[in-house]
Order: structure tokens, then sequence, then C-alpha cells
């Protein structure tokens, strides 16, 4: 099944849990199943119908461990476009990293670090405020083709990596982190694109798992592991 079968797939058996829980020194925000499929929904939307973006356009998601990251990751195997570390590409990144964007403007899409998605009020001119503009979209979304299981969903240096190769990717990264089936985990760090991506959005629709992303300097992991009650917590890089 593509990614958004796999969404579409869990919702009918867990959509009022949740799937990602942010944690942050702004507060705790979680999403159910069911707010991140509307979430990928309208943004997949707006991806087709306001970027007008077609399959196969390369793009970078620079949101962190923010739980924006994974809507838009989502969004893009969602729309079939190829997510990548490399340049060109179409850029989904912050406020702030808009100062030293070197490239134009009409290629880097601003989404908001608000903690309830709020758009950022003022960015430079010529950018686009996708945070924004993604709420004049609905929240269903029906895809105008299937996105083809061997189309590539990554691309960096090392080669392309298929929508497959990705999925299998994904369950080695479970077994190997002892990480089963409806388990609850945590994440922190950075990492290269294949396993952020493994981690941050493909295992929880084919593995069924939640996820919390842990998007502090320095946190209490002991605290945040009994509090959310987590398996474990991956730490990455």
């Amino acid at each position: 099944m593509s990614y958004w079968q796999n969404v579409q797939a869990i919702l009918k058996t867990s959509g009022p849990k949740p799937i990602y829980t942010w944690v942050s020194d702004n507060g705790r925000i979680e999403l159910s199943v069911v707010t991140f499929a509307n979430a990928v929904s309208k943004a997949s939307n707006f991806i087709s119908e306001g970027l007008e973006l077609d399959p196969g356009t390369r793009v970078k998601v620079a949101l962190g461990n923010h739980w924006q990251s994974p809507v838009w990751l989502g969004t893009a195997l969602t729309t079939g476009l190829s997510v990548t570390d490399l340049d060109p590409a179409i850029t989904f990144g912050t406020n702030t990293a808009t100062q030293t964007w070197p490239g134009s403007p009409e290629d880097f899409v601003v989404v908001s670090r608000d903690p309830f998605g709020m758009p950022d009020k003022e960015i430079p001119a010529g950018f686009v405020n996708g945070s924004a503009e993604v709420r004049n979209f609905g929240d269903y979304f029906s895809p105008a083709w299937p996105v083809a299981s061997d189309h590539v969903a990554i691309a960096v240096d090392a080669g392309e990596i298929t929508w497959e190769q990705l999925a299998a990717r994904a369950r080695e990264l479970a077994d190997e982190y002892g990480i089963k089936s409806g388990q609850s985990y945590g994440l922190h760090g950075a990492s290269d694109l294949v396993t952020l991506a493994a981690l941050q959005v493909v295992l929880p629709v084919v593995n069924e798992n939640s996820v919390v992303l842990i998007d502090q300097a320095n946190p209490d992991f002991d605290a945040i592991k009994k509090q959310e009650k987590l398996e474990q917590i991956v730490m990455l890089g």
C-alpha cells in the first residue's frame, strides 16, 4: 500500500488515538490519527491545487522535530513528491530561515512553528506563507492518480529510494530498536534524511506506532518517558 493508503487504513482502526505528541518548551500538543490525516489532506490539496507541484518535484522539509514536520513529509509522500536534502528543491521551512535563503522566494514555503499552527503574521515579501494559505483548502483529499509503489520517495547523495524501499527500511529500524507494532516511542535529535523519514513519518502508519517528538534542547528524558508512558526514546544523531 502507498503511504496515503496506510493512513486511510489506520483511520478506520485508530482514528481517535494519538499518532503524534509534540513536547517542547512552549507546551505539549497531541495529534490524533484523525487530526493528522485532516492536516495532511489540507496540505495535499494546497500542494496540488495551490502550489500546483507536479509528482516527482523535489522538496526539502526543514522543520526539525516540530509536529509540522511529519505533516509536510507525509504530504510529500501522499502527493508523490520526492523528499531530498539536495539542491535545488522547493523548501518548507521556518520564517527565520528566510533571512539566509539564497534562492528565489517563490521556492520557499514558510511553515509556522507556533504550537497551534497559527501562521506567522509577517514574512518577507515574495515568500509563500504556507501556514496561512493551507487554511483555504479542504480537509478531504482524493488523489487525482495513485502514487506508484516504485515512485522515488527520497532522493539523497547515495541514490534514490522508492516508497517500498523506505517502508522496508522503517521496518528494519523497528527491529533494530526493538519497536513493536502499536508501541509508543520518543524521538530526539537529528539524523540523516532516510532514518528521520522512516522513524518520524513511515513507521507510525505502517507499524501503527505513536510517536512523541521531543523538541527541547535539554529535555528531562526520564520525566518525559514516565509522563508519556513511552517504551523507549530513540536518540538520533
